[in-house]
């Protein structure tokens, strides 16, 4: 027999707990099904192991600047193992005990992977759930290489716990995931090749901004290449040749790892989605209206899974919105606007709104206001002068549509530039708004003017 509960969900990932744990203190009974550990990408294989290897790397990067400061450290050492043992330390501390959350909120955790067996029904190991609601929010997996020899590239996972530092690596990729981890391992000193199929490199963000990022990756000792078609890859891990096609030249480079960095797809798999009625698109996504809810109403998709904006932030949004619908009973669509993104390369990139391509495709009439970094107090005290404020207004009314920061804390940054982004605030509010002298912040006043 079934057993019944009001919602379940597929996956304790950034989005399934942001709604079980809302739909919880709302007083409904809630499951999760997850059987990996609590907290999804972005606790255990993506964002903060991550930026732990970032800061990590950063370290060492202001190692080997030190005696610019009259700072004399001696050559910079990297014990690897002490590195990983950081990374792990940083999210272990930021975790916490995540199953002993759930459980103080009442929220039931089963260890096993769900498969639907009805439009209602769902098993779950060896138990069978029915729910009223069901969210799936079961994150993404990487996108594999289709090429001979694919089995010799790593994923993003993998390239989080390299048992040793690799002496080169090759990227395959040109967006987020590529650049953080050539900015990582080129800071370690590894030989990094970037490989893309693309002509551009992170085709959403500002070209300004991706190009002082270039630049700086290039002075660490990356190697770009753009509009290449990945061939092949023959060899053996720790030796493998990589074969590809430039134009009408075909190539060859070694090296010791080759990371896979071409996108993430929703993890469906297991789950028999058809049976459900939930359906999917030519590209294998599940076609949901605006409030994440699928052709069967009671199952909704969230975060990843959604493939819409596969970012943290925007996980939590889905999860709140989700949990909302179900609690009032009427749809609630996700409110994203504003919500800045960062690619953490050197430097760091952040965006929030529009582009001024993207305005113009959208038929905003804009005005672009920027400043760079070489005048700025706190560039110059810390000699990081590489960088750039962009602001993307209305020109008729002066309301900030968009905003782009290439630089050093750049992730912070971006932060008031979303707040005028979500709550319409104009050029002039901005340029009303003085920064802290002498602070990166100042960036941001100079830039409306």
């Amino acid at each position: 027999m079934a057993e019944n509960t009001d919602v379940l969900v597929i996956g304790a990932g950034t989005a399934g707990n942001a709604a079980a744990r809302v739909l919880a203190r709302a007083g409904r009974r809630v499951v999760i099904a997850e059987p990996d550990r609590v907290g999804g990408t972005c606790l255990w294989r993506g964002c903060m192991p991550k930026k732990a290897l970032y800061h990590a790397a950063a370290v060492v990067r202001g190692a080997t600047r030190a005696e610019q400061f009259g700072v004399s450290l001696g050559p910079a050492r990297v014990d690897w193992p002490a590195v990983l043992a950081w990374k792990w330390h940083a999210q272990e501390t930021y975790a916490g005990d995540q199953d002993g959350i759930l459980e103080s909120l009442g929220i039931e955790r089963i260890k096993a992977s769900a498969r639907f067996i009805g439009a209602d029904e769902v098993a779950v190991g060896d138990r069978r759930m029915r729910a009223e609601h069901i969210i799936v929010s079961t994150g993404a997996t990487p996108v594999m290489l289709d090429v001979p020899g694919s089995h010799l590239a790593d994923t993003s996972e993998g390239a989080l716990r390299y048992p040793t530092l690799p002496a080169s690596l090759c990227i395959i990729g040109g967006g987020y995931i590529a650049l953080e981890f050539a900015g990582i391992y080129a800071s370690f000193g590894t030989k990094v090749t970037v490989l893309s199929r693309g002509s551009e490199l992170l085709a959403p963000f500002d070209r300004d901004c991706v190009g002082i990022a270039q630049t700086a990756l290039e002075s660490l000792g990356v190697t770009f290449v753009t509009s290449a078609a990945l061939q092949a890859l023959d060899g053996v891990p720790g030796d493998v040749t990589v074969s590809y096609k430039a134009g009408d030249a075909s190539l060859s480079l070694k090296a010791e790892r080759v990371l896979s960095a071409i996108g993430r797809r929703p993890a469906y798999d297991g789950l028999d989605l058809a049976v459900a009625g939930v359906t999917l698109d030519a590209h294998g996504n599940a076609i949901l209206d605006s409030s994440l809810r699928s052709a069967n109403p009671r199952i909704y998709v969230v975060g990843d899974a959604a493939a819409r904006e596969q970012h943290t932030p925007v996980a939590n949004v889905h999860g709140r919105a989700v949990a909302q619908s179900i609690l009032g009973g009427r749809p609630i669509v996700p409110d994203t606007a504003g919500i800045p993104f960062t690619c953490f390369t050197v430097p760091e990139l952040a965006q929030t709104g529009l582009t001024a391509e993207a305005a113009a495709r959208a038929g905003v009439d804009v005005e672009v206001h920027s400043t760079t970094f070489e005048y700025l107090g706190a560039a110059i005290i810390s000699d990081v002068r590489h960088g750039l404020v962009k602001i993307i207004a209305e020109k008729e009314s002066g309301v900030v549509v968009g905003a782009h920061v290439a630089g050093e804390r750049a992730s912070d940054l971006i932060y008031p530039l979303a707040l005028a982004v979500r709550t319409r605030r104009t050029l002039a509010e901005v340029r009303a708004t003085v920064g802290v002298h002498p602070a990166f912040s100042e960036s941001v006043n100079w830039a409306s003017f």
